[in-house]
């Protein structure tokens, strides 16, 4: 009772998040610091995602009930501790799977953008023609190098900052859901928001970005929408169409909004002509500052976004996107533009050649989507994949009736504008990562049917509404300040980074020279076992690491784990860019090589003489060149 009458007297409007905030951030540096307890690291961990998902809502449930101050107090912090949690569960497993090596360093697809973020930094281009990738979704590189750089380069600080913007974001979405619909609603969103992401939680990839702005997009959206506010829904328009550029996916969503929005707005007209030219100019602002962002980001001649024809090629031949690469394996031989110019000109007559194929391509997909228990898939509980099924299409069947209503016209134009995106995206290709942008989408229609049901039974307690508090337009802030961030901060960091100054080193014969930036948080230390109890990123137990990366002898990176397997304990490994030649280096060094100071650091050592280690995964644009370097001595060259 004292906290509550605390804030409730704090009557500046801005005193009163700032100190919410701040015991929230308190509360999530908390957990990432002392890390999670071995029993609640075990529960997170579990395979009954039924008990997961259970436990989970019903926490939140504890954390969103009170009222007032108190309860925008306990629904922040509960939210930022689940996200935080997940993330040091993440670090303490220490797991090495397809995205990540001893639970923290990028691998595969992730090394892509983060390698490229650091060349950005470098004064190097986003993107070359070894990480391809990374101009598919500049805004994603771009603003992993505006992080790495406010961070001093140090990955676990960046990696915190962009869990934490996700789950600042899917608070705001909760709270506008809360607002409108009460508490089990809101609960349940941040409960499926939190399952899809969980995954992604620790890996460097673009759907932490893709969630954020989705999210926030949503957020926006849904408040114009609930309050008949046309500017509010223009920006969560724009906000989405990041999203959908940040980590593309179901992108028809934008045209239909578009005609919703002049439908919503159209008063006594048959159409808002001005609130359709404003949405129309809202979307293609969004794609021309995508475009902007490569541009000044990156000189290389490719073209955004070109995994589409990789999609079309696979959906029209009865494949998937990497059909192409099997069919025509010399499109791997090609460089930039011309290899994205001959994909599209491959997938162009394949469809000319079959134009029914795109109709039964189609017709598979949404067979997968729709039957297959697909959209909700990431909830691994066929019961609780069920119900959430079954809620969404009482949902769908409620707006229905009520279609004159604005959300109820939403919803039912975001169901059209998603079962159009699902032959682009089909289910088989990468399962529901490419509709990252568009999960809380997803999310909003179970939670419109428990709202619907439990209204039709009388549940109060479940549609409980908080007090509206007197506070600032917080999510809007949120919203305008990662747009900002999204395009500003990319454009920024690339005019002012420059390739840096310093001395060259001369290494004995045998030996080779590289170089790299040592920074704090970017690597990862095997100690004795009896060093620690625990591993715990950057120090990880040796016999942890061994056992972890033999799960990687069942993938790609067959020949990397076994070499990685020999290594002792008191050895540091990073993955990072020799800052000469802009390659990838997997740096390994007796950990008391490591210079104390901060700046450049020239390394004299040689390469793996393992032949096997040539290549290294597979990615969109064909196999990824892997450099595994063994230290013998270092020098700092320039701090």
């Amino acid at each position: 009772m004292k906290l509550e009458k605390l804030l409730a007297n704090l009557d500046n409007r801005w005193l009163y998040p700032i100190v919410i905030f701040i015991v929230g951030i308190s509360v999530y540096s908390a957990i990432l610091i002392v890390s999670v307890p071995s029993k609640l690291n075990l529960l997170l961990a579990t395979n009954n995602s039924t008990f997961l998902f259970i436990a989970i809502a019903s926490l939140l449930y504890l954390a969103y009930y009170p009222s007032g101050a108190i309860g925008t107090l306990t629904s922040f912090s509960g939210t930022l501790a689940l996200f935080a949690v997940e993330l040091s569960r993440f670090w303490r497993n220490g797991l090495s799977d397809g995205m990540t090596v001893a639970g923290f360093l990028p691998s595969s697809d992730a090394i892509n953008y983060y390698t490229a973020a650091l060349n950005l930094l470098e004064g190097k281009d986003l993107a070359n023609t070894t990480f391809l990738i990374a101009s598919w979704r500049p805004i994603f590189g771009g603003v992993l190098a505006t992080l790495l750089g406010l961070t001093e380069q140090n990955l676990q600080i960046t990696l915190a900052i962009l869990v934490l913007i996700n789950a600042i974001a899917c608070f705001l979405l909760a709270r506008e859901v809360q607002c409108g619909y009460g508490i089990a609603p809101a609960v349940l969103i941040v409960t499926l928001i939190f399952l899809f992401y969980k995954p992604f939680i620790g890996q460097v990839m673009t759907e932490h970005w893709g969630i954020a702005l989705g999210t926030i997009g949503l957020a926006v959206l849904l408040r114009g929408t609930l309050k008949e506010h046309q500017k509010l829904c223009l920006l969560g328009i724009f906000l989405l169409t990041l999203a959908l550029n940040a980590r593309v996916g179901a992108l028809f969503i934008l045209p239909v909004l578009i005609f919703w929005g002049a439908w919503a707005f159209r008063g006594k007209s048959l159409l808002s002509m001005r609130f359709a030219i404003a949405a129309f100019s809202a979307v293609l602002l969004g794609f021309i500052l995508n475009s902007l962002v490569f541009k000044v980001a990156s000189t290389l001649n490719a073209i955004s976004n070109a995994n589409f024809f990789y999609t079309l090629y696979g959906l029209v031949v009865d494949g998937n996107w990497a059909t192409i690469r099997a069919d025509y394996p010399e499109i791997l031989q090609l460089v930039e533009p011309e290899r994205s110019h001959r994909v599209r000109e491959i997938a162009m007559e394949a469809f000319r050649a079959n134009p029914f194929g795109l109709v039964t391509g189609a017709m598979r997909a949404w067979q997968q989507f729709l039957f297959k228990d697909f959209v909700f898939s990431f909830v691994k509980s066929s019961r609780i994949n069920f119900l959430l099924q079954l809620s969404s299409l009482i949902a769908i069947v409620n707006c229905y009736r009520q279609r004159q209503q604005p959300i109820s016209s939403l919803m039912l134009a975001m169901t059209i504008g998603i079962l159009l995106s699902v032959p682009f995206v089909p289910p088989w290709d990468a399962g529901t990562r490419p509709y990252a942008a568009t999960i809380p989408l997803f999310s909003l229609f179970p939670v419109l049917g428990i709202a619907f049901f439990a209204q039709k039974m009388e549940w109060h307690k479940l549609l409980q509404i908080p007090q509206p508090v007197q506070q600032p337009q917080i999510l809007l802030v949120v919203g305008i300040s990662l747009a900002v961030l999204s395009i500003g901060g990319p454009i920024t960091t690339a005019l002012a980074s420059h390739p840096p100054q310093f001395s060259q080193i001369t290494c004995p014969a045998s030996t080779e020279a590289i170089y790299f930036r040592n920074s704090a948080g970017s690597s990862i230390n095997l100690v004795p076992d009896r060093a620690t109890k625990r591993s715990y990123v950057p120090n990880i137990r040796i016999s942890d690491f061994k056992n972890n990366i033999r799960r990687l002898e069942r993938s790609d990176y067959v020949e990397t784990a076994k070499e990685l397997a020999k290594l002792d304990a008191n050895t540091t490994l990073r993955n990072t860019t020799d800052i000469k030649s802009g390659k990838l280096v997997w740096l390994i060094s007796d950990s008391r090589l490591i210079p104390k100071e901060k700046g450049i650091v020239g390394v004299c050592g040689r390469p793996t003489t393992n032949p096997a280690i040539a290549k290294y995964g597979r990615t969109y644009h064909g196999p990824l060149p892997v450099f595994l370097f063994y230290a013998d001595s270092m020098t700092v060259v320039s701090r």
